[in-house]
């Protein structure tokens, strides 16, 4: 039995029912629930019924027409085709058929073509008003002619890409027989001119080239006036220039002054360039790049200054990018959800690169293209992970022979995870330097407080020393990353409407605890308003412009309810302050996070029961996930 048939069948008519005993009883999550009650509630006004909500009390069914009710019901477990389209298919066809027509049209002629109701119609105006928002384009209504869409050619052409990938991906991807032809075509210029494009970039190149020549049969031509002059490589513009004529010769028009520089533009926002390329092209992309780096080492310590490897890939990105970002073409990322969840610390260190590049190019990159540049932070930190081993000092109470004799089984055993940087008698260590060291090795105890974990070995000989070592380092790494959740920070039922009212509220709890500067709240604002901080899945996880205080902290919120968190929900806050200096455990508890926010089940448990103790039982076995996984 499908859920919506489920909810049905649990719906009451002559009482209320709550949406917390709905979620429940069919183990959902509330806002689930409020999702589909939405959804089914478009279909059914059509057939009979409606679902009546009322503050307090829940929600309620009422109908007013039983025998169209049970058909509707009939259908709703049969999968008929008679409960119509979801307001996602009917969004598109509106925005499709205004874009089609040569004028205005009247609400109750939309209403006719998709056999709606006017009360229908109205809520997907909504999301076509939200969807053209993202796109520079705006839903116009004239009195006494109808609605419309005004915008930018260019804007108009990426938004109706966008609904030819959806549609593509509702067919399994297979594109109509013409649009394959011009793939044909043109892979074999770009096999030519030596021209590479990704995957995704080529097939995405390939719609805007179909768009343009129905736009352009329709009598919507771009100008080359409404396009920037951008300084384009003689090899770009011959090849552009072999793309036009073959797409003249296929569909036998002639392309404008406007259309042939738009080609040039798309091409040089597309394609891939080699590291050789990118260093010749553009002298300045290098000072952005470092400029970035900079940024991301001033906000999370993290020095990828004599990274290569990422430097190189950042450039070579961003060429292509600033085109994109100037042109107002920006790509669509098909793993851009993906990224962000997978590694949320490698999204936040791309928000902040990103923001560089709205000082340097005047522009904002979109959520989907930070998505990109976040791709390659997380490979960085991969490979910072994989070279780098922990660094270790060794104390021993027998003797600098026995600390040598002991480092050098360490090394033997566990070379791959530890290096030595260092061998002391218990007398001679009290005065070294513990910057360079992640952790201390002792066979004795340690009676001072040290700024670097301390694992003791026991009282054994040099040899038989490290048995349990990586057991050791292993609890350690949990009891790090377990350290930043504290009672005294963890807010459960907090009350707020609005993100201001959450993080007002948040930072409030953590300046009565912490020692905090005074702008500690505008500094989590000024991180605001550089990218959303919200990861999916009701976990956001704010935090300040740059490090602050001596001490790392999350304060951690779970909210009564969920409220938007810029363009997602949230109601699960991680309130994440990083002391100067930096945090070495930083990447771990990032991981922890990514791998919180994908478990559905643990986000509703812990919203469900939001008591310290859950959380600690929550994040303890996801603590020893990460350090399995390391």
């Amino acid at each position: 039995m499908n859920r919506w048939l489920q909810l049905m069948l649990l719906m009451p008519e002559d009482e209320f029912i709550t949406y917390k005993a709905l979620s429940e009883e069919l183990g959902i999550s509330v806002r689930t629930v409020y999702d589909d009650i939405t959804r089914l509630n478009e279909m059914m006004l059509e057939h009979g019924a409606q679902l009546v909500a009322r503050t307090h009390h829940g929600v309620t069914l009422d109908v007013h027409d039983r025998a169209r009710f049970l058909h509707f019901l009939d259908a709703l477990g049969s999968g008929d085709t008679i409960l119509g389209d979801t307001s996602e298919v009917r969004i598109g066809k509106i925005i499709r058929t205004l874009f089609d027509s040569s004028a205005p049209c009247k609400s109750d002629n939309l209403c006719e073509a998709l056999h709606i109701s006017r009360s229908t119609l109205k809520k997907d105006l909504r999301g076509v008003r939200a969807l053209l928002g993202m796109y520079d384009l705006s839903l116009v209504h004239q009195p006494y002619a109808g609605l419309s869409i005004r915008g930018a050619e260019k804007d108009i052409r990426r938004c109706l890409v966008r609904m030819k990938r959806r549609i593509l991906a509702g067919d399994g991807g297979i594109l109509h027989q013409e649009v394959q032809q011009t793939g044909r075509v043109l892979q074999e210029i770009f096999k030519q001119y030596d021209c590479r494009m990704a995957a995704y970039s080529f097939q995405d190149f390939v719609l805007h080239i179909d768009v343009s020549i129905e736009r352009m049969r329709q009598g919507h031509e771009i100008r080359d006036e409404d396009l920037p002059s951008l300084p384009a490589a003689p090899q770009d513009e011959a090849l552009s220039r072999a793309v036009v004529v073959a797409m003249e010769t296929q569909y036998r028009m002639r392309f404008s002054a406007g259309e042939c520089l738009y080609i040039l533009l798309l091409l040089m926002s597309r394609k891939v360039l080699s590291w050789k390329q990118a260093s010749t092209a553009a002298a300045d992309v290098y000072a952005v790049v470092m400029e970035m780096l900079a940024a991301v080492q001033r906000t999370f310590c993290y020095d990828f200054s004599h990274d290569f490897e990422l430097i190189a890939s950042l450039s070579t990105h961003l060429i292509p990018l600033r085109t994109r970002l100037l042109c107002g073409m920006q790509q669509e990322n098909p793993v851009g959800r993906e990224i962000r969840e997978g590694g949320p610390l490698a999204y936040e260190m791309a928000n902040v690169a990103c923001g560089i590049l709205r000082s340097a190019y005047g522009c904002e990159a979109s959520a989907d293209e930070t998505g990109y540049i976040a791709l390659y932070f997380h490979v960085a930190l991969e490979r910072m992970r994989a070279q780098r081993r922990k660094r270790v000092l060794i104390v021993c109470g027998a003797g600098k022979g026995a600390a040598m004799l002991l480092a050098h089984t360490i090394e033997e055993n566990y070379g791959k995870y530890l290096e030595v940087i260092g061998t002391y008698e218990a007398a001679d260590f009290s005065d070294t330097d513990l910057q360079a060291a992640d952790y201390i090795l002792s066979t004795i105890p340690l009676r001072e407080t040290l700024p670097v974990p301390v694992i003791e070995l026991g009282d054994v000989l040099p040899w038989q020393a490290g048995g349990d070592l990586r057991a050791h380092l292993m609890h350690d790494r949990q009891e790090a990353m377990l350290a930043y959740f504290t009672e005294q920070l963890f807010l459960p039922q907090v009350s707020a409407v609005t993100r201001e009212d959450a993080l007002r509220k948040i930072c409030a709890a953590a300046e009565a605890v912490e020692e905090l500067p005074q702008d500690f709240y505008d500094a989590v604002m000024e991180r605001e308003h550089i990218g959303g901080t919200a990861l999916g899945n009701l976990v956001a996880t704010p935090h300040p412009a740059r490090p602050m205080g001596g001490r790392s902290f999350v304060v951690v919120a779970v909210l009564n309810q969920p409220i938007l968190w810029g363009e997602e929900d949230a109601q699960i806050l991680f309130l994440v302050s990083m002391k100067d200096g930096g945090d070495r455990d930083l990447p771990q508890f990032y991981k922890m996070i990514g791998r919180f926010l994908t478990n559905r089940t643990l986000v509703r448990r812990l919203i469900k029961r939001p008591t310290f103790d859950e959380l600690r039982t929550i994040f303890s076995t996801l603590a020893d996930e990460v350090c399995q996984m390391d």
